[in-house]
C-alpha cells in the first residue's frame, strides 16, 4: 500500500461529509469546518454529476498539470492543438470553471445553469476530498457510492494497482518532483 502526502488547504486537509439544502435563491451553506479553509472565494469546476470546489491556489496547480499537455509553448501542447479530443478536453475544463464567492454566512450562490446541470435543487451533500470538496445532489452521491461499493470499494482502493511513479500520488516526500530529489 502506498501512502500519499496530501497538501492541505490552510493547514488542514478537507475531510468529512455535510448534508445541506439549496435554498429558494440557489444558495447552499458550506459547513463551518470546511468554509474556514476557503476564505471569501472558491473556484468551482463543473464535473461529472457534481461540482469540484477548491481554492484559487489549488486550481492554479491543476491548471499547471493541464497546461503541460495543452500549452502552445510545449511541443506536445502545440501538437495537441490539432487533436479533436484535446480540443474538447480544453473546452470542457476551462469552459466549466466558475469563480464563486462565499457570503458572510458561508453560503455560496450557485448559478442556475450549474444547479440545473448537476441536479442541485434541494438535498445536497458536501464531501471533503483532501485538497478540495465536492458538491453533489444527495441522490446522485448515494448512487455513486453504491456503484463504487459494487465495483470493489475499499478493496480496490487499498489493493489496486500502485500509481505510476511519475504521478503526484507517488510523491511521498511532498516536494512535487520525483522522490529523493
Amino acid at each position: 500500500m502506498n501512502l500519499v502526502n496530501a497538501e492541505s488547504v490552510g493547514g488542514q486537509s478537507l475531510f468529512g461529509q455535510h448534508e445541506a439544502s439549496v435554498d429558494s435563491k440557489g444558495r447552499v451553506s458550506l459547513a463551518r469546518n470546511l468554509r474556514q479553509q476557503f476564505g471569501d472565494e472558491a473556484v468551482v469546476l463543473k464535473w461529472d454529476r457534481h461540482l469540484k470546489v477548491m481554492t484559487p491556489e489549488n486550481f492554479e496547480k491543476v491548471v499547471g498539470t493541464v497546461m503541460s499537455r495543452l500549452s502552445f509553448s510545449s511541443g506536445k501542447g502545440a501538437g495537441n492543438f490539432f487533436d479533436p479530443k484535446m480540443q474538447r478536453d480544453r473546452r470542457a475544463f476551462f469552459g466549466n470553471k466558475f469563480e464563486l464567492s462565499l457570503d458572510s454566512q458561508g453560503r455560496m450562490a450557485l448559478p442556475k445553469n450549474l444547479r440545473v446541470a448537476m441536479n442541485l435543487y434541494e438535498d445536497v451533500v458536501w464531501v471533503g476530498c483532501g485538497e478540495y470538496v465536492e458538491l453533489w445532489s444527495l441522490k446522485d452521491y448515494e448512487a455513486d457510492c453504491a456503484r463504487w461499493e459494487e465495483s470493489g470499494g475499499f478493496e480496490q482502493l487499498f489493493n489496486g494497482p500502485a500509481p505510476p511513479e511519475n504521478s503526484p500520488a507517488h510523491d511521498t516526500d511532498g516536494d512535487g518532483g520525483p522522490d529523493g530529489e
